[in-house]
């Protein structure tokens, strides 16, 4: 999918426009049609409410990786097995990770047909910003947008200087890190381009009980390097945009299992992991049309092995996978002067598995193909009365898929502005769905063929007030019904299969503020969210809270500025969750709350600009886990020394 969002040219008192809103830019009531990668044009003005990171606010909050930017949203909780090199996915609204899409430069990455994505394979030392639109829209976005949407943007617009920079840092637990970026063109070509190198021992130390005695022991297997890099160019002419990126990573690490009574499980399986994906894209605009057409390619390589698994054999699990997907998409807009716009889209997805690991019954290879039309429309109506204004939104898309049948999927939102105050009402409703994956299809012993897609209402509706120009507060209460959930259930005392057994009903509440205060000295996030997600099934567990979602969550930075000194603190909080169906007594997951804190001091080295910055997280040493029996990192330090290409 090729990520395109109009919006009405109307100045709008209650938002400044995003630096990197160019996808319309507004003169007055005129309206100039290029290309952009952000799904936000003016944040006030969506229907849906979202979250908006940028790099500078990533430093503030010690972000090591995506999944770090992604839980400064309201709304979002990060699941980590481990320390830096365990698996990390992201929940938003209390939706698994699978029900939650990842957009690259407004591109989704990943088919309906893959498994949930591991935030630690992208640093944050290569993100620009990250936008997270917080609620079910598969009308906009397609198959799996059942929580929201994480657009990363990789690289900051820029003209033909050629700028750039470099960082490295050392921390603890064997934390290394390298890598650097420049930026440049000629003419109407714009180049960029990017390289990172992480690695970590892992060999943190933590306290566990041994049959009630308490001991020490350090995390075995867990080391992890990462080496990820992108090149972009696009070139801007009247009337035409032309624009081609790649990036991919390679990972290599351990992956420890739980750790019971002492016994580390998995405790020499190992994951290897290497993933490319390209993007190409052609635009062709004037003042009233806009065309599109792009396609993707995607490769991604795994290889697991576990000599002490039994799970496919006596000899160990050696698995091999190869995915590769593609997508063709074409996007044609209407734009009404001031008013709104138009749009209309096809998309065509072609993903395959190759693997010595699939189900007897589809070989060593399965395929799904998938065919998407939609339309859109955003239209503002307005002034009725004294200066207000109104947004009305829509979009209606239509699935098919040659494996699990078809989806249509409908949204419509209002976003309300009374006369010239800083408000904004809105409201959107939308009906999503989630193709099952390869993995829960044919995966060995454990996939079932005949899934039905999973299917959700989600519903929500806020207020956002802005104070002054540079401070942001907003309110959302929010319902999210699925139905049909993909569900692991037992099929003997030793396996397990996917099946549809499952309906949640999750609500909550949403806050979030920021901005800056004391003219641009003090800066600050703060994000909470109380959410309540309940088994809705029939069975023994209904009415029961879902497994390792927590009752509240809570995040904040804040940053002060003392001329070339910046000083921050970050905190995060989580609830108590339960770690079983039953919600037993027993597999309560106590409350945590973590504690960091960072100083920088920007100079000058023969007149590059330099900073150098330290860091710490869990400063108090706080023993907790996110998963049950996979204990977390105590306090840690990172130094990292930053050169800018002025």
């Amino acid at each position: 999918m090729l990520l395109s969002v109009p919006v009405a040219a109307q100045p709008d008192t209650a938002a400044k426009p995003n630096r990197r809103d160019t996808t319309r830019v507004v003169r007055g009531r005129e309206v100039v049609v290029v290309e952009s990668s952000s799904i936000l044009l003016r944040q006030a003005r969506s229907a849906q409410p979202m979250t908006v990171v940028d790099r500078s606010e990533l430093e503030m909050a010690n972000a090591r990786d995506l999944s770090d930017a992604v839980a400064l949203s309201p709304g979002t909780s990060v699941r980590q097995y481990g320390g830096q090199g365990g698996l990390r996915t992201v929940s938003v609204r209390g939706t698994s990770a699978q029900q939650t899409i990842l957009l690259i430069d407004g591109v989704r990455y990943g088919s309906s047909a893959g498994d949930a994505f591991d935030f630690s394979n992208i640093p944050a030392a290569t993100i620009e910003q990250v936008e997270v639109l917080r609620g079910g829209d598969a009308a906009r976005f397609g198959a799996n947008a059942l929580g929201g949407v994480v657009n990363l943007i990789t690289s900051a617009a820029g003209g033909t200087a050629v700028r750039g920079g470099g960082t490295i840092h050392v921390g603890s637990f064997g934390d290394f890190a390298a890598g650097g970026a420049v930026r440049g063109g000629f003419g109407g070509n714009r180049l960029d381009g990017a390289i990172h190198f992480t690695r970590a021992s892992g060999e943190y130390p933590f306290s566990y009980s041994e049959f009630g005695i308490e001991r020490i022991r350090h995390r075995h297997n867990a080391d992890f390097s990462n080496l990820f890099a992108r090149a972009g160019w696009s070139l801007l002419e009247d009337g035409m945009r032309l624009s081609a990126s790649v990036h991919g990573f390679s990972s290599e690490r351990g992956t420890p299992g739980a750790v019971v009574q002492g016994s580390l499980e998995q405790s020499q399986a190992r994951l290897a992991e290497g993933d490319l994906f390209g993007i190409a894209a052609a635009s062709f605009f004037n003042a009233e049309w806009m065309g599109t057409i792009g396609g993707t390619a995607r490769t991604n390589q795994l290889r697991y092995d576990d000599p002490e698994s039994r799970l496919t054999g006596p000899a160990g699990t050696h698995s091999r996978f190869q995915r590769t997907e593609g997508s063709l998409t074409g996007r044609v807009r209407r734009q009404f002067g001031s008013d709104g716009s138009v749009e209309a889209s096809i998309e065509m997805h072609q993903a395959q598995l190759n693997g010595n690991n699939l189900d007897p019954s589809v070989g060593q290879s399965v395929a799904r193909r998938q065919l998407s039309a939609a339309v859109a429309a955003d239209w503002l109506i307005g002034p009725l009365v004294a200066n207000d204004e109104l947004l009305l939104q829509a979009a209606l898309r239509a699935d098919l898929f040659s494996d699990v049948g078809n989806a249509l999927s409908p949204s419509v939102g209002v976003s309300y502005r009374p006369t010239d105050l800083p408000l904004r009402l809105r409201v959107h409703a939308s009906g999503n769905f989630r193709a099952p994956s390869f993995t829960e299809q044919y995966y060995l012993n454990y996939g079932n063929a005949k899934l039905r897609p999973e299917r959700s209402v989600s519903v929500d509706a806020g207020v956002l007030y802005q104070f002054g120009e540079r401070f942001l507060a907003d309110a959302t209460f929010f319902q999210i019904a699925t139905s049909d959930l993909i569900l692991s259930v037992p099929r003997s005392p030793v396996s397990w299969s996917a099946a549809n057994v499952g309906r949640a009903t999750t609500r909550g509440l949403e806050l979030g503020a920021s901005g800056t205060l004391l003219d641009g000295h003090l800066r600050l996030r703060l994000a909470w969210t109380q959410m309540n997600a309940q088994d809705r099934s029939g069975g023994a567990f209904h009415g029961k809270e879902l497994p390792y979602l927590p009752r509240q969550t809570a995040s904040g930075f804040c940053q002060a500025v003392f001329g070339a000194v910046r000083c921050g603190l970050t905190a995060s909080y989580s609830s108590y969750r339960y770690s079983l169906p039953s919600n037993s007594p027993a597999s309560i997951l106590p409350g945590y709350w973590l504690v960091g804190g960072n100083v920088a001091y920007d100079f000058a080295i023969a007149d590059v600009p330099t900073g150098l910055r330290a860091e710490v997280q869990n400063l108090f040493g706080t023993e907790y886990h996110v998963v049950r029996n996979y204990p977390m990192p105590g306090r840690s330090f990172r130094i990292i020394m930053e050169c800018k290409i002025p």
